[in-house]
């Protein structure tokens, strides 16, 4: 019998519920701290903060909020509201707890848990929807048009995804498989090039870790007190040559996803 769309669903909400697969995930990228802080990494998080320096005002959707820590930082630069989701119920009460802790007006925000796929919001609810890692674990082309539906015309989407197409990244998941789910599956290159014509938005997107992934990961256990260390600086100018030639784009670490919905 070929398995329902809620089966997966809920294969994940009992690996972050139960199992708490993201601390796990966190655990392992511990032992590789340089990996957080690569130079064209801090780029693509320098071009999403761009946008969150800007959001006064703005209705934001927190696209799977886990803990929370997206959402307090919003919740900070004074958006009009905040909604987060999450398929685990134990994440969303950390979010409203955190929340309440902070003092924010309960009017600022709502969380709830929600399934990605059936999003409850009106059609053009948002100003904002970001997300850090969540659309490869959902059905994309179904949470895309979601998405989409509830953007309001103007509104901007930004997702930060892993990429499936590189050697060494392929043998690294494989020997951590505590670290995911079962169902995720980073997105190849063609996967990509078709998000960017789903919908009728306008599309950038933005490339780190051909090289510094690695290298990062190397440093990280030769020269753990070196993160600004000879090899990833190499590294990272031979990684702005292979992004401005666009070579090998699939084969980066991660990509973030920038849609902007036609007004």
């Amino acid at each position: 019998m070929q398995e329902t769309l809620q089966e997966r669903v809920q294969r994940e909400k009992d690996a972050h519920t139960e199992k708490d697969v993201l601390a796990e995930n966190l655990r392992i990228k511990s032992r590789f701290p340089h990996l957080d802080i690569y130079p064209s990494k801090q780029r693509l998080f320098k071009a999403i903060d761009a946008y969150l320096d800007h959001v006064q005002g703005l209705t934001v959707l927190d696209y799977g909020c886990g803990r929370g820590a997206l959402s307090l930082k919003l919740l900070h630069n004074h958006v009009n509201k905040v909604c987060g989701i999450d398929i685990s119920e134990v994440y969303i009460k950390d979010c409203i707890h955190q929340a309440k802790t902070a003092g924010y007006a309960a009017t600022s925000y709502d969380f709830q848990v929600m399934d990605a796929h059936q999003l409850t919001f009106p059609d053009e609810s948002f100003d904002l929807i970001i997300g850090y890692g969540i659309l490869h674990h959902l059905e994309p082309s179904i949470a895309l048009k979601e998405i989409y539906r509830v953007l309001k015309p103007g509104g901007r989407v930004l997702l930060q995804e892993p990429l499936a197409d590189n050697p060494l990244l392929r043998i690294f998941r494989r020997l951590t498989p505590d670290a995911r789910t079962e169902d995720e599956a980073p997105f190849t290159k063609k996967q990509i090039q078709a998000f960017t014509s789903l919908n009728n938005w306008k599309s950038e997107c933005i490339y780190c870790g051909l090289l510094e992934m690695p290298v990062s990961m190397f440093t990280s256990i030769v020269m753990p007190k070196m993160p600004q260390n000879f090899l990833i600086k190499w590294a990272d100018k031979l990684e702005i040559w292979f992004h401005r030639k666009n070579l090998l784009s699939s084969w980066n670490q991660y990509v973030l996803l920038n849609f902007v919905k036609d007004k």
